[in-house]
């Protein structure tokens, strides 16, 4: 069955109802062995996975990127382009996390378009969300399938917690996660992945929702580097007087085959 959605998927380019707005954002990390540095990047954009350039006017937004070890989280160092980050260490052979994180940010539309505001500060918007964006990528070294890092949930508001390794997984083979919120499952949340190289912006290559305890198998129909995304929304509780809604989006990156 998922092999028949996903196909579907391929041959008709499902598009999901994505805010028009949105940026996609995602981590991209490798283990340089001859230097011991980690390089990471903050993608945010839509040309997965080549970051771009982040606009002035949003670099507040994102905070430091993370590596995360048995050992716990260490912030990287910003140097170079905006969405570059390095951290000089030695990492043994294992599995690791590399996390991102947006700033909480609202934005609010009227009649002039999107702006970084709520409805206290844009009276006449028609519509205001608060943007909650998390992203992380498994980097495995030295060949590793590891699973105790790479399977636990790593604290983020919104994200996609793998069952396996994926490194242990092979084309066409099921790829299990789990979509928390907040520590709790997603139930039937729609999650899509796509892979380097794909062709079309808007269509993806694996669509499919989670079952009532937020798992879902991915089929990663090759091998190549694959980004999955899923959103959740709820009501923005604390005061409608400011906001309508929290619109939630995390991201996972991995490597299907070989790591780069």
């Amino acid at each position: 069955m998922h092999w028949l959605l996903s196909l579907f998927v391929l041959a008709f380019s499902l598009v999901l109802p994505w805010q028009a707005f949105a940026h996609d954002f995602w981590v991209n990390a490798f283990h340089e062995v001859a230097t011991q540095q980690v390089a990471a990047q903050i993608g945010y954009g839509h040309g997965f996975p080549a970051p771009e350039a982040i606009a002035a006017d949003r670099l507040h937004i994102f905070k430091s990127l993370r590596l995360l070890s048995s050992e716990g989280a260490t912030e990287m160092r910003q140097k170079g382009e905006s969405y570059a980050y390095e951290l000089a260490t030695e990492l043994k052979k294992g599995s690791y996390l590399v996390l991102g994180d947006y700033t909480p940010t609202f934005w609010s539309k009227n009649a002039a378009g999107w702006k970084q505001a709520n409805r206290t500060q844009m009276p006449d918007a028609s519509y205001c969300e608060e943007a909650v964006m998390s992203a992380k990528t498994i980097l495995n070294v030295g060949d590793s399938t590891a699973t105790e890092l790479v399977t636990q949930a790593a604290g983020q508001p919104l994200e996609i917690v793998p069952q396996v390794n994926p490194a242990s997984v092979q084309p066409g083979e099921a790829f299990p996660v789990q979509v928390l919120y907040e520590g709790k499952p997603v139930k039937t949340a729609e999650l899509t992945a796509t892979f380097e190289g794909f062709s079309g912006k808007e269509s993806k290559a694996f669509y499919g929702r989670t079952d009532l305890n937020g798992m879902i198998d991915i089929i990663p129909l090759k091998a190549g580097y694959w980004l999955a995304k899923v959103q959740h929304t709820v009501p923005y509780t604390t005061d409608t007087r400011v906001c309508d809604e929290i619109v939630a989006v995390a991201t996972l990156s991995f490597h299907i085959g070989e790591q780069e």
